[in-house]
């Protein structure tokens, strides 16, 4: 089981996994971790963590600002379906939602800016902000309708907010939590769970105890009441069913592609950390796929033949991997390999190099730049200094133009020194 973004909502966590008696073993995922949401056999994430709100004074009124990972958003609520289509489950604890912000003098709807959120609208659960009434009565306190939560309604359950279940939604529902008669915790086909939450204590030993709370509570929920559907059962389909699992695999066939897609645009990052031969056959692949040039390949060497269209080279390309900086050595070295195969200095030549391999962070890796002796250096010998990280800016701001490829030839046969890029320009500098 997985705690995903416990430390997003504050809390300090341990990054091994737990072991719990009687429960399994939970591992704490922390909010940037790449690791999939789906290879658990649940999650329990913390509400409002891919969300942030700064309100700030103005003439008409607070103005309040959002700030959404929209693509991490759209990834991690894909896993959730895909943990939800595997028969597991999933868990949200709930604090105060948030789904309308001051933006002056009229109010901006948010109600899509968190994954909680995202995943209560698409079963169409609405909710509101509980309000407390201050009298001299006892306060009321939440009650656990299902025994199993009882545990850890008395400990986290202090709700914030009330939920509001649709009564024609063709799937199961159930509420679990209760403040006086109004619903506080929810669960949805035993795999979707809402529960109250409010913890002031956020050290390692609190998040674990939260955690061993909540999986211990829905695991025997589970236990005693989830009925998994036999195979025979589940060959007899609804019209509408049918129709539903057509549409999915649509969907899926659609998802797949733009998975391909995706794979090969990450892959691409690597010229950052790669070297030898996986350096090489992902600058191939760049310059192949993106900028649709015609190459003649030499792994042994790492060298690249760049041609036209007649088969005649019009530039070479040398890829370097190094953890320092670029240095004379290199441009030495591609001189001499290039008079090794008989091609004359005034054919323009590429110096691509994995330089900095040391610092892994990319904006410090594009400010260590190039020293100025080897940028004149290089444009001395008719050598273009290209260095990996700025190959990948300049592949992004070129991605979409249509005439990409014509423009990066320009830039490798322009002649001499050093193609600089960043996020928003590129030049060639020779000093």
């Amino acid at each position: 089981m997985f705690a995903y973004g416990f430390d997003e909502a504050g809390f300090h966590a341990q990054r091994e996994s737990v072991a719990l008696a009687g429960v399994g073993r939970i591992k704490f995922i922390p909010f940037y971790d790449s690791t999939s949401l789906d290879a658990a056999d649940g999650v329990i994430i913390p509400q409002g963590i891919f969300e942030e709100l700064e309100a700030e004074p103005s003439a008409l009124g607070p103005e309040t600002y959002v700030r959404v990972d929209k693509t991490s958003l759209l990834e991690r609520e894909r896993q959730i379906f895909n943990l939800l289509r595997a028969d597991k489950w999933v868990c949200f604890l709930v604090g105060e939602i948030v789904d309308e912000v001051s933006e002056g003098i009229h109010l901006e709807s948010i109600h899509d800016t968190d994954l909680c959120k995202r995943i209560l609208n698409a079963f169409t659960v609405g909710r509101r902000r509980r309000y407390e009434l201050y009298t001299d009565a006892p306060p009321r306190r939440a009650r656990a309708i299902e025994s199993e939560f009882d545990s850890y309604v008395s400990t986290y359950g202090a709700p914030m907010t009330v939920f509001e279940l649709p009564h024609l939604q063709p799937y199961e529902k159930h509420v679990i939590v209760e403040f006086g008669d109004q619903p506080v915790g929810v669960e949805i086909g035993t795999q979707l769970f809402f529960l109250p939450f409010r913890s002031l204590e956020k050290s390692p030993s609190a998040a674990s105890s939260i955690a061993e709370s909540v999986a211990r509570a829905i695991l025997t929920y589970r236990q005693n009441r989830a009925v998994k559907l036999p195979s025979w059962v589940d060959e007899f389909r609804f019209k509408n069913e049918e129709k539903l699992y057509l549409e999915i695999n649509s969907l899926l066939e659609k998802v797949n592609q733009l998975e391909c897609q995706l794979l090969s645009w990450k892959e691409y990052k690597v010229i950052l950390t790669a070297s030898g031969d996986q350096l090489v056959n992902t600058i191939v692949a760049i310059l192949e796929s993106v900028f649709d040039f015609n190459l003649d390949v030499d792994k042994l060497h790492q060298r690249i033949l760049i041609k036209k269209e007649s088969q005649r080279p019009v530039s070479m390309i040398e890829i370097v991997e190094t953890k320092g900086s670029v240095e004379k050595q290199f441009i030495d070295r591609l001189q001499a390999h290039r008079e090794s195969i008989a091609l004359p200095d005034r054919l323009p030549a590429v110096l691509c190099i994995n330089d900095e391999m040391s610092i892994q962070d990319i904006t410090k890796r594009a400010e260590a730049g190039v020293p100025n002796d080897c940028v004149r250096y290089a444009k001395e010998r008719n050598v273009l200094i290209v260095r990996t990280v700025d190959f990948l800016m300049l592949t992004r701001q070129l991605e979409a133009d249509p005439h990409r490829g014509k423009k990066l030839m320009h830039l490798l046969l322009a002649g001499g020194g050093w193609l600089k890029a960043d996020l928003q320009t590129y030049r060639i500098l020779d000093a």
